[in-house]
């Protein structure tokens, strides 16, 4: 999983809510640090917990030093809009006042994409921003966005061919045709969705997977994260399902805890085994982070397991 990543320069990581997006991206950003990549890891959530994750920092537009290899950044909508108009107006007052006006709220509104738009502009501005002697060298090698929950990410990455298709002339063209490159091209840019091994979370990310195509992103494995470990073989699995159950005595009292995890274990191998039939791409599988706070230490476990050159597939033991 870390080696696809690795190969682009620019990451998103979507799906469902609730399903550890924030963690996963933090845990892919620790491991490519670990690997010597200078990463910068973006939440674009308000509400986000990135900043806790990292240690109760309050993150924002501008990157804030980890560790040497690691660097992280919060866009707020209202901040990158800022920004944008005192760029146009060249005064930060007058921005504001601008942007406390009901008639501008009302056109902004209207205006579909709009913050979108700048928020992928900030995220391509870090993507290829250079720094040192005569900025050959790019300041991060790979930037992670911690993107939407699967509802918004379509919109989000569709932004600059919509505004191609409802301005195709105008300041704005060729920054939103820079965009559709950067996104289009598969060298550099991909996504991958985070799902659980889980019947309504696979089924949204199999439509997910499907939009993301249409508008030409390049997917890499979806990661299913906080798999069980797989504590049954095909042969301990029949023991189980028999009746009466093929154990010793002194297990019975057991039985029905080891029938709810087999139970457990054979819906999350049909989940995996869906998504293995349904994408190019066999799925990548993570464990549980460990129960608690959750902190960069505590991410360690699921940054190994996305270094492994083979994360571990599903088991069948119907």
């Amino acid at each position: 999983m870390l080696d696809a990543a690795l190969e682009r320069r620019l990451v998103f990581i979507t799906g469902k809510g609730g399903v550890g997006r924030t963690a996963v991206a933090t845990a892919l950003a620790l491991a490519a640090a670990r690997a010597g990549k200078r990463t910068l890891v973006v939440e674009l959530n308000p509400l986000g917990r990135l900043g806790e994750y990292l240690g109760d920092l309050s993150l924002g537009s501008e990157p804030t030093e980890i560790t040497p290899e690691l660097a992280a950044a919060a866009i707020a909508p209202a901040v990158i809009m800022e920004d944008f108009l005192t760029g146009m107006l060249r005064i930060r007052a007058l921005a504001r006042r601008l942007l406390e006006s009901h008639t501008f709220r009302v056109v902004t509104a209207a205006a579909p994409g709009l913050a979108d738009f700048l928020t992928l502009v900030r995220i391509a501005e870090w993507e290829g921003e250079r720094t040192g002697f005569k900025r050959k060298r790019h300041r991060f090698d790979l930037v992670i966005v911690d993107a939407p929950a699967t509802g918004h990410s379509v919109p989000l990455l569709a932004t600059p061919g919509t505004l191609l298709k409802m301005l195709p002339f105008g300041p704005l063209t060729n920054t939103a045709r820079d965009l559709a490159l950067l996104l289009g091209d598969p060298k550099r840019a991909a996504v991958a969705i985070v799902t659980r091994a889980e019947e309504m979370a696979v089924n949204e990310t199999l439509e997910l997977a499907t939009a993301l195509m249409r508008i030409g992103v390049a997917l890499l494995p979806v990661i299913v994260n906080a798999v069980d470990p797989f504590r049954f073989t095909r042969v301990e699995a029949h023991r189980l399902r028999v009746d009466p159950p093929d154990v010793p005595p002194a297990w019975q009292p057991y039985l029905g805890v080891a029938r709810f995890a087999l139970a457990r274990q054979r819906t999350a191998e049909r989940q995996i085994r869906r998504l293995t039939q349904a994408l190019p791409e066999r799925p990548v599988s993570l464990p549980h982070a460990p129960a608690g706070r959750i902190t960069l230490a505590a991410l360690e476990p699921l940054a190994d397991a996305i270094a492994r050159p083979h994360a571990r597939g599903s088991r069948r033991v119907s």
